[in-house]
């Protein structure tokens, strides 16, 4: 992994332990990355949220990076144990 590095914690309510995001990656070219995990098996899990873009399991989340007065594109995927992962890319 290049570049700098964020942590970021949030309290999450009323949701069962592995429901929410475990660990997000941040990547340069989001549909790469999708095509190439699904070229290995990797099932993505279905984001319907009202009021979302979603094309192709990855959906569109503006001003979702204020500190980079950017948005992002993001696919959730779960592991080996069924914790929620997620691919994320900024938007210009």
């Amino acid at each position: 992994m290049c570049g700098a590095t964020e942590f970021h914690l949030f309290q999450s309510s009323g949701v069962a332990s592995g429901e929410s995001t475990q660990i997000g990656f941040e990547v340069e070219d989001i549909d790469a990355a999708v095509a190439e995990l699904r070229a290995r098996g990797v099932r993505f899990e279905p984001f319907d949220i009202a009021g979302f873009e979603v094309e192709d399991d990855i959906v569109a989340v503006p001003d979702n990076y204020p500190s980079k007065g950017s948005g992002e594109r993001g696919a959730f995927f779960r592991d080996s144990e069924g914790n929620l992962l997620a691919l994320g890319q900024a938007t210009r």
